[in-house]
């Protein structure tokens, strides 16, 4: 399939170096600026304005914030959104690391994922499809200053408002209301908890090396749906009371940021 091609100021802006993957919704290429081809950034076309039109606005929304992809340029005509490039996604970090190495690191993803959860809350922003995918590692043009980033605002609602049924969001991070709310496509009101249980399974994640439900097993999605908590297998008992308290099924029981961050002893950086 080839590129995009790019036209008036983004054509005179940008050189597409290649793509990164195809999809419903949108396709993602990366690139670099013709007056700087060392620093690579995401070029972002959409197929709907709808989709474009939610993420340009909540990418606008969380400009200058931390921890939170910074959007670089935004092309009107093309229903184009420029940002800056991650290295990784969380997911393929993980997979390449032992329980040991998972322990080195996961202090400083947790800080850096509940830093970006505080920005989202601070703008009452809600992003609705947490995941490893969706958490990505950047460095910064000083070449030393690196972080991990919430991406992918396609799906975020503000609090309040409601979200609906969207085919592109893979569920498997997803709270069991959003799940319930894709399969009978109805709407329900966006609040905070929906974040806090993805948070949930990416601590699991991070604990464990394993997806809790990989999105194709069956079983596994009874046990989110169902009203019973999570039989979790985590060696730390501290670590497995957190997780179950952000993966309660009583919404109004399931732990806020703030209260993960007094018990943890966890703040944003």
């Amino acid at each position: 399939m080839s590129s995009i091609e790019l036209e008036g100021e983004a054509k005179e802006q940008y050189t597409i170096i290649n793509d990164y993957n195809y999809g419903s919704e949108l396709n993602v290429y990366k690139a670099y600026k013709k007056n700087d081809p060392e620093c690579h950034y995401v070029i972002k076309s959409y197929k709907t304005k709808e989709i474009f039109e939610r993420e340009s606005q909540m990418l606008r929304e969380l400009h200058d914030t931390k921890n939170i992809v910074q959007i670089v340029d935004v092309y009107l005509s093309q229903s184009i959104i420029i940002c800056e490039c991650a290295l990784y996604d969380l997911e393929t970090f993980l997979v390449h690391q032992d329980h040991i190495q998972r322990q080195e690191k996961k202090d400083g993803i947790i800080k850096d994922i509940i830093s970006g959860l505080s920005e989202l809350q601070k703008h009452n922003i809600v992003h609705a499809a947490l995941a490893p995918k969706n958490i990505m590692y950047f460095q910064e043009k000083d070449g030393y200053t690196e972080s991990w980033k919430l991406i992918d605002f396609s799906a975020a609602c503000f609090v309040g408002s409601y979200y609906s049924y969207n085919a592109k969001i893979k569920l498997n991070y997803s709270a069991p209301e959003v799940i319930i709310a894709n399969e009978k496509k109805i709407k329900i009101k966006v609040d905070f908890t929906m974040d806090m249980f993805s948070f949930g399974l990416i601590l699991y994640f991070l604990e464990t090396g394993h997806h809790y439900w990989d999105g194709v097993s069956e079983e596994k999605k009874e046990e989110i749906l169902s009203t019973k908590y999570l039989p979790l297998r985590i060696h730390d008992p501290n670590a497995c009371c957190v997780i179950k308290s952000l993966l309660s099924k009583n919404i109004s029981r399931r732990m806020p940021l703030d209260k993960f961050m007094v018990f943890t002893n966890f703040t944003p950086v």
